[in-house]
């Protein structure tokens, strides 16, 4: 019940937010606020789809946070086996309270990343829209160690289900304010050629 009421606290929180990192601030304040999670943050693909960007989160320590924002994610690159590389791409959740578990499966690159942030345990969910993956959610506990039920990772998929629709909203948004502006300036550039060619003074 108490899952319930939080996720439709964060859906009605969303609904009308139509600026992505509004939108993403939003959830990360109120995953903050609610859950049991130590750690939380969101991710989203660059414009390219060539790589994960951190978008925001909470929980991490100013250095780990500007490991975050300079790591890069990569989509592109074939050997890239990190498990937000494998969710966004296979869109499927990922549930690990022991990463020694898949620690094998991981490049060295990943390895390292592991150690860099005291990973230990966590959930990695999928943000999908219409069989398109706009993102991903993800939590630990470095702290408390709690491990991870197969109910917590439900309510990050609720939460990233409801997220989902709010950032497709947002996204249309953007395209059609870009598409708008766009139009404009070319009506505005047709004008100011019509104007120039009718004020020119004629040869005679």
């Amino acid at each position: 019940y108490n899952h319930a009421i939080f996720v439709q606290e964060i859906g009605q929180a969303i609904s009308s937010v139509l600026d992505i990192d509004a939108l993403i601030k939003t959830v990360v304040r109120i995953m903050e606020k609610r859950l049991d999670f130590d750690r939380g943050m969101i991710m989203t693909p660059d414009k390219q789809k060539a790589r994960l960007i951190y978008r925001g989160g909470y929980g991490y320590e100013s250095e780990m946070e500007e490991v975050l924002r300079t790591t890069g994610f990569h989509l592109d690159n074939p050997r890239s086996r990190g498990a937000a590389v494998e969710a966004f791409k296979k869109q499927k959740p990922f549930l690990v309270n022991d990463i020694a578990e898949i620690e094998k499966d991981l490049s060295e690159r990943s390895r390292a990343f592991v150690r860099q942030m005291r990973t230990q345990s966590f959930i990695c969910v999928p943000i999908l829209y219409e069989h398109e993956s706009l993102g991903l959610i993800i939590v630990d506990n470095i702290r408390s160690k709690r491990s991870f039920t197969t109910s917590d990772m439900n309510l990050l998929m609720s939460v990233a289900s409801q997220a989902a629709i709010s950032m497709a909203n947002a996204i249309s948004f953007q395209k059609l304010q870009a598409s708008e502006e766009k139009y404009r300036t070319i009506l505005e550039s047709i004008e100011a050629v019509s104007y120039t060619h009718l004020t020119l003074p004629t040869n005679r």
